[in-house]
């Protein structure tokens, strides 16, 4: 079997002959979310007096979802978070914590396709199905009750968030290091000496995800955060998101971090917008 080294030097070497050749790609679902070898999982990392529990959860016509939870003494609100396109529940323990002790929520996590446990078709149809039958499942089994009911999605993770409220009744929606619309997350996934050969098109499929139009349908305040430093979504792309939020007529707050690419939740400047939209809302 060839090492994911091996692989991935592979990949680039093709990579490279299509872009001196001149040639297009075409992005769908797949390459979005692609298959991944399952990681070893880290500790889970707990605030003080919060419990963790994990379910797969059968949505009704798609298929199962690996879910889990973390629940504090006393919260009322509840978070559901929505990880990149690379992230595994196994992996992200530490980032969950942390939104949990900013936010005094619980905080509810879930695996893609092909990840955990979760068998869901990792095809776009699915995918937008996926966002309300998730809310309603949670509900069924009282993780989601009447408290304030918050969506934070990382990344690609920003398109699975402003899916999952697109129904309404969100108290907020936290996007941190999001681009506008799916042309963007797959301009992003090119390395950037390769884009003046390379031209990227979006499967036609896809173009049915419309993440922007979810997040409008959702009715709910909007905090974007964005890395000054960030090279896989600019500044200037999560900017362009915020004021397409705006236009769209969302409330919207726009906050600049220090840092790259998922380094937000380490500066202090972002931890505070995070408590604050969440205690506000």
């Amino acid at each position: 079997m060839m090492s994911p080294r091996s692989a991935g030097h592979l990949a680039m070497l093709v990579l490279l002959g299509c872009a001196l050749a001149g040639c297009s790609a075409t992005v769908d679902q797949s390459t979005l979310l692609p298959a991944l070898d399952e990681p070893a999982a880290v500790s889970a990392v707990m605030p003080s007096g919060y419990t963790r529990e994990e379910r797969v959860l059968s949505l009704p016509r798609l298929g199962d979802v690996h879910v889990a939870r973390l629940t504090g003494p006393g919260n009322n609100a509840v978070m559901l978070y929505c990880g990149g396109n690379s992230s595994f529940i196994a992996t992200t323990s530490k980032r969950l914590g942390e939104l949990a002790e900013l936010t005094s929520a619980d905080i509810i996590a879930f695996d893609y396709p092909g990840r955990g446990g979760t068998t869901i078709p990792n095809t776009t149809q699915a995918l937008i199905a996926f966002g309300p039958a998730y809310v309603d499942a949670l509900r069924s089994i009282g993780w989601i009750k009447s408290g304030p009911l918050f969506a934070y999605g990382f990344s690609l993770g920003g398109a699975s968030a402003a899916n999952v409220a697109r129904r309404g009744g969100f108290s907020g929606i936290i996007f941190e290091a999001t681009a506008a619309d799916i042309a963007a997350v797959a301009d992003n996934m090119l390395p950037p000496l390769f884009k003046p050969f390379v031209r990227i098109k979006v499967a036609e499929s896809l173009k049915h995800f419309d993440f922007r139009g979810y997040a409008r349908a959702a009715h709910a305040p909007i905090l974007v955060l964005a890395g000054r430093a960030d090279r896989t979504v600019s500044l200037k792309q999560a900017s362009e998101f915020a004021r397409e939020l705006r236009e769209d007529g969302s409330t919207v707050t726009f906050v600049e971090v220090p840092g790259g690419h998922g380094s937000a939740l380490s500066s202090d400047n972002a931890r505070h917008a995070i408590a604050k939209f969440v205690g506000t809302h």
